[in-house]
């Protein structure tokens, strides 16, 4: 799992650049998931590396539940919410 973005101190999630890049980037290392920030949504869409799964999120705590999610049901669930 990888993820990014810039945490705020009252746990919301802000986009950030470069993040196809980081995808890219996520995946050649390895990861299967990544948690991205809502507001990088229009940049996701249709540039997603093969083999990635892309998980939307806009605070702390629904990174949490999506890891939560994931552990419990694998990186297809379809409770969790994605770019698109």
């Amino acid at each position: 799992v990888a993820g990014t973005g810039i945490i705020s101190a009252d746990g919301s999630v802000a986009p950030i650049g470069g993040i196809r890049q980081k995808m890219v980037g996520a995946r050649e290392a390895g990861a299967t998931v990544f948690l991205a920030p809502e507001g990088n949504c229009a940049s996701v869409v249709g540039r997603v590396p093969d083999g990635l799964s892309v998980v939307k999120i806009s605070t702390l705590h629904q990174a949490r539940a999506a890891l939560d999610e994931i552990a419990a049901h694998g990186p297809d669930s379809p409770a969790l919410p994605r770019c698109g």
